[in-house]
């Protein structure tokens, strides 16, 4: 999939600016520490850290530097060389990212709230199934579940420590050109794509698509959108 990593720069969404004041020098190394407490799971994307690029609008990428995605706190975050210090990137201006790792690519795109069919209150980034196509999208929240958010009384009686949970939400491109949320389940897509209903239902019966990933989700929508 990340052969198709040029194309995917040149199509990435168009999103309003995050309101930080970005530094414009398209060095991944201009950020600031980010601290943390102790915690069990991460608030990143991967347990693990990826050679990444940032994306601007116009295809042009960053150096390569090792990166993630702090889903917490919808940021681009970073490690600099040897050091496990992990730093937000000032920088705001890019489009999308990508992470190229072993086993998989992960390409991301920006999108601001009102792309939504319920719009959203900020932009944050979205995983592309598979570039070019962004009629299906992936969204990866991650909440802090504290035992010790009761206060401090709470947190003399427990010793449980705090824990991110991953959530992931499917989007797909419905009729008015909106994000809309569907589960992977044929009955949820059906309601999203009624209009074309019985040819949605034919093309599934006829490929024995199971929907239980979002690679068949994304063949799915092509196939309504080339109706």
């Amino acid at each position: 999939m990340f052969k198709h990593f040029l194309l995917f720069c040149t199509l990435l969404l168009s999103a309003n600016s995050f309101s930080q004041n970005p530094i414009g020098t398209g060095n991944l190394s201009d950020g600031f520490k980010i601290m943390r407490g102790d915690t069990k799971g991460t608030p990143f994307l991967t347990e693990d850290w990826y050679v990444g690029y940032g994306i601007y609008e116009n295809g042009e990428t960053t150096r390569p530097q090792r990166l993630n995605y702090d889903i917490h706190g919808n940021n681009l975050v970073y490690k600099v060389g040897a050091s496990e210090t992990v730093n937000k990137l000032l920088d705001t201006n890019f489009k999308g990212f990508a992470l190229k790792s072993e086993e998989k690519d992960y390409l991301f795109t920006r999108l601001d709230g009102s792309k939504f069919e319920k719009e959203k209150d900020q932009a944050k980034y979205y995983q592309i199934v598979e570039a070019p196509s962004k009629k299906v999208i992936i969204e990866f929240t991650k909440e802090l579940e504290d035992p010790n958010a009761g206060g401090w009384t709470s947190s003399m009686n427990n010793t449980t420590t705090a824990e991110y949970e991953m959530n992931t939400s499917y989007y797909i491109l419905n009729r008015n050109g909106k994000y809309e949320e569907v589960k992977l389940r044929k009955n949820s897509v059906l309601r999203t794509l009624g209009d074309k209903k019985e040819q949605i239902k034919a093309y599934i019966s006829r490929n024995n698509l199971s929907l239980d990933t979002p690679e068949e989700l994304l063949r799915i929508v092509e196939y309504y959108y080339s109706l």
